[in-house]
């Protein structure tokens, strides 16, 4: 089975994921579900996957063939790029699951759930840009409302046990004016840190298509959420696959909790610089999960350049670079320059 969506119990139209009863609710006659019966759905549901694909290719796609995918709601050709995994049929609109994509090393382990809607998201959206005069006119929420993705993007969560066996000698000066002269007070101390450490949740974004500086600044999500990964979650959201190794991500990981340490140490020591540093640490890959995590993206174009707007799908913080109107920043400048002209003027009567 290639392609999948979920279907109504009650009418069998295409089913979304609805963040706001945190569950499923069918658009056309109505029906929503419950936790307990939204499991046994998903549950049987599943089954049913696990059924068909005996009689069905259903080799993991690993990107590196091409592939044709069909709606299974009207039959119609999906298009999508190769890290998609969820995403809309462009002509009958109904959310399509690529469960090819969601095996081996490309299932994920967790996820946390869409949280807010997207009309909830574009209010976030709309709270960020109040007050900013530069704005081009046209750039209105109504008239991005249908440009904004709920997209899941992937990540690498990897957990680090330190084993520290640090020591130095902290330098640390103290001065003081005595006599109209600078007097500095160099203090050496024997600094010795040893134990162990636990680190959780070092996140790595698994995903290069998208500005990593935008999505980080919408950080952070709260973890608490995170749930066991069922692919009803990402019905009715576009979907990501990671491409880029956890490799990588547990590299990274490794470093930032090095880093982390040694100013952790620094800063107890409270000393200006460490010298004849004798750093025996080791850090150490426990666990690494692969996690999806909910964004709204905004894309808008204007004079030729693309601008991005992120929003955490969970806590609603949004960000990115805001286009700026020409004419308005001229009239304003023009504006400013004429009251201070004229305060420049009465001053100057005010003086004779």
């Amino acid at each position: 089975m290639a392609v999948d969506n979920y279907k109504c119990p009650g009418c069998s139209a295409p089913l979304s994921y609805n963040p706001q009863i945190q569950g499923f609710k069918c658009e056309y006659c109505g029906r929503s579900s419950t936790e307990e019966e939204l499991e046994a759905f998903i549950a049987k549901h599943e089954e049913q996957i696990e059924e068909k694909s005996k009689y069905s290719d259903d080799r993991i796609d690993d990107g590196s063939e091409i592939r044709q995918y069909n709606c299974p709601n009207c039959g119609a050709e999906v298009v999508c790029g190769d890290t998609t995994t969820a995403l809309f049929c462009y002509y009958c609109h109904s959310p399509v699951i690529i469960e090819n994509r969601l095996k081996g090393g490309f299932l994920p382990h967790r996820i946390i759930p869409f949280k807010i809607t997207q009309k909830q998201a574009m209010e976030c959206f709309e709270k960020w840009i109040r007050g900013k005069k530069l704005l081009p006119n046209d750039f209105t929420v109504k008239k991005q409302q249908d440009k904004i993705i709920g997209m899941y993007l992937p990540y690498w969560d990897c957990d680090v046990e330190a084993k520290v066996d640090f020591q130095a000698t902290g330098i640390r000066e103290n001065r003081r004016r005595l006599n109209n002269q600078e007097e500095v007070e160099v203090l050496k101390l024997a600094i010795k840190r040893q134990g162990k450490s636990q680190f959780n949740n070092i996140r790595s974004l698994s995903f290069d298509k998208i500005d990593r500086n935008l999505i980080n600044s919408i950080n952070p999500f709260e973890d608490s959420e995170q749930v066991e990964f069922k692919s009803a979650y990402i019905a009715g959201f576009q979907s990501e696959r990671h491409n880029l190794d956890k490799e990588e991500a547990e590299k990274q990981a490794l470093k930032e909790a090095a880093i982390f340490t040694i100013n952790e140490i620094k800063k107890s020591a409270n000393c200006q610089r460490f010298t004849d540093e004798i750093d025996n640490s080791k850090f150490a890959i426990t666990d690494t999960r692969y996690v999806l995590l909910p964004t709204y993206i905004l894309n808008y174009n204007y004079q030729g350049k693309t601008y991005q707007f992120a929003i955490n799908g969970q806590t609603g913080l949004a960000n990115g670079e805001l286009p700026l109107s020409q004419k308005k920043a001229f009239a304003y400048s023009a504006v400013f320059g004429i009251i201070v002209l004229i305060l420049a003027l009465c001053g100057g009567q005010w003086l004779w």
